[in-house]
């Protein structure tokens, strides 16, 4: 084929083949799928199967043809990691006052259930019947961006369907909170690879009880790790891109709570953990660039979500997942989290993430398609989610969460602890996949840790390049349309595969770089600043930038 010949073509230039061609993506698209015609062919992930290590809420075995979700889980209590559970609004209490002045203390299930019993007509209405069991809501403009949308922005025809349609749909799920949880939620805590899976009806009751605001506060001492519960804060919000995201939601919930509208799918929600002892040595490791090892196409435009079918699709995220979504974050984490909005039960499950540790969220369904990026963010219009299950009753829709490292004034992300902070995390996401599964499957990424955490691109991108080599999975990346990127990206992942560099020699480079002067008469006049230019110096073929003591070896 033409386009295969002139992918392959190279010269004898130091940047192996010089620039790019603006049309050039690398190796073709097909090449990630391992040239397979169906892109969810190859296994993500195992089957389901209940165990010491994944807690299933449901009843085994699946049946995709039932036409309703599974029954949820009544059988003995299955093993839980450090014993530690989701705390249910049935687990507190709450302080109550009486009309005498006096104080009473009740059960807060009680009070929700007694709360909600009433009309609801309004957002105002919504909002004092949440602060009954949240009296530390009372302050004013705790409900904004609630009041902003209903108010303001919903016509009388929609704020009618939504009072008097979705929300007492939405309250009447919540309160099934007890028929559909039959056993413990454990939580995913640090330093344990645990799984749960849940039913999409399980994960709705979960969502309609965060809306509504019922899930008691953390425990005392985990307050810092765990992101919360509640959507107050983002009813508390202020700007438009806040308002939304609560047109995402109750889209989700008007989808979900409609009659025949529950999903009977389900979802799987893991954290995985590596010991340092499990990280490789990336000095040592046995790893080669090569097109056969590890395909790289990079795009220009597109996203992830849209085009990343069938692969691994990584979210860049914050070591809390969702991020600032309950909050006026909104970029590419908060925005999935609100599109798809399952992801939003791993911020009641998921302990912060630590230096070696990862969240996969597996089936998650798009309810909602979006427009604009940030504070121009707006909900668009209803997705429908073509997405097919998997034998266990997922979304073939597979999320690897990676926080990466802030970049601040007193951190340089080019220093080796820098560099192997994130070359460990990305192997922790990328290194997980089903035992004896070959060939690999690929993952879907992009500019991992740029902008507010200011990672610079073309690093972190040649960082997941060199993990890609290691673990042998094909890389779809995306440049998000930063200017000139694509080219560079391509220019570079040629320049290491025709030369056949080795994934130890790179590092060492790496860290070279990451500690010569950037200033002053120590740095030669011949050595250029920019981490690429600097790169194709050294592996420059006739070995005179190489040259020396301590040099790499090839």
């Amino acid at each position: 084929m033409e386009a295969d010949t002139a992918n392959d073509r190279q010269d004898g230039g130091m940047d192996g083949g010089g620039p790019a061609e603006p049309s050039d993506c690398g190796c073709p698209l097909e090449a990630i799928y391992h040239h397979r015609t169906d892109p969810y062919e190859l296994a993500h992930f195992p089957p389901i199967e209940r165990s010491d290590q994944h807690t299933v809420l449901y009843e085994l075995p699946y049946q995709p043809d039932a036409g309703k979700p599974p029954a949820p889980y009544a059988g003995p209590r299955p093993p839980l990691p450090c014993g530690v559970t989701l705390r249910l609004p049935m687990m507190a209490r709450c302080m109550m006052r009486n009309a005498d002045g006096s104080h009473a203390v009740e059960s807060r299930w009680t009070v929700v259930c007694r709360a909600l019993a009433k009309p609801i007509g309004s957002s105002r209405e919504l909002a004092d019947a949440i602060v009954q069991y949240n009296p530390e809501y009372r302050a004013g403009g705790q409900f904004g961006a609630l009041h902003r949308l209903f108010e303001e922005q919903c016509d009388e025809a929609e704020r009618a369907a939504f009072f008097g349609e979705t929300l007492p749909r939405i309250v009447r799920l919540a309160l099934r909170l007890l028929e559909l949880f039959r056993t413990p939620v454990p939580l995913l805590l640090q330093w344990h690879n645990h799984a749960v899976s849940m039913t999409q009806e399980q994960a709705a009751c979960l969502l309609a009880n965060a809306f509504l605001c019922t899930f008691p506060a953390p425990r005392s001492g985990m307050e810092k790790s765990f992101p919360g519960t509640n959507f107050a804060p983002l009813f508390a919000g202020t700007s438009q891109s806040v308002v939304e995201k609560i047109k995402c939601l109750c889209h989700y919930f008007r989808r979900v709570c409609c009659p025949g509208g529950m999903p009977t799918g389900v979802l799987t929600y893991e954290r995985r953990c590596l010991g340092k002892p499990a990280v490789p040595d990336w000095t040592a490791v046995d790893a080669t660039f090569s097109a056969e090892r590890a395909p790289l196409h990079v795009a220009a435009d597109g996203t992830i979500e849209d085009q990343g079918t069938g692969l691994l699709q990584m979210v860049f995220a914050n070591r809390f997942l969702g991020g600032g979504v309950i909050g006026h974050g909104c970029v590419q984490e908060e925005i999935r989290c609100v599109i798809n909005p399952e992801l939003l039960v791993g911020r009641l499950l998921f302990e912060s993430l630590r230096e070696t540790e990862a969240y996969f969220v597996l089936g998650t369904e798009q309810y909602c398609a979006y427009a604009n990026y940030a504070s121009a963010f707006a909900f668009e219009a209803d997705h429908r989610d073509g997405t097919p299950r998997d034998a266990s009753g997922r979304r073939r829709c597979y999320i690897v969460g990676l926080d990466a490292l802030r970049v601040q004034p007193s951190v340089n992300q080019y220093e080796e602890r820098a560099v192997r902070r994130e070359l460990a995390k990305a192997y922790v996401g990328f290194s997980y996949v089903p035992e004896g599964q070959r060939p690999l499957p690929g993952i879907a990424t992009g500019n991992w840790g740029c902008g507010a955490f200011g990672g610079h691109a073309p690093l972190k991108a040649l960082l997941q390049m060199m993990v890609a080599c290691v673990v042998g999975r094909p890389l779809l990346y995306f440049t998000c349309n930063e200017d000139g990127l694509q080219e560079r990206l391509v220019r570079m992942y040629r320049f290491l595969t025709a030369r056949k560099v080795s994934v130890p020699r790179l590092f060492r480079l790496l860290v070279r770089y990451g500690v010569r002067p950037r200033s002053g008469p120590a740095v030669a006049a011949n050595e250029p600043d920019d981490l690429y230019d600097y790169l194709y110096q050294r592996l420059d073929p006739s070995g005179a930038a190489d040259s020396g003591p301590g040099a790499p070896p090839t």
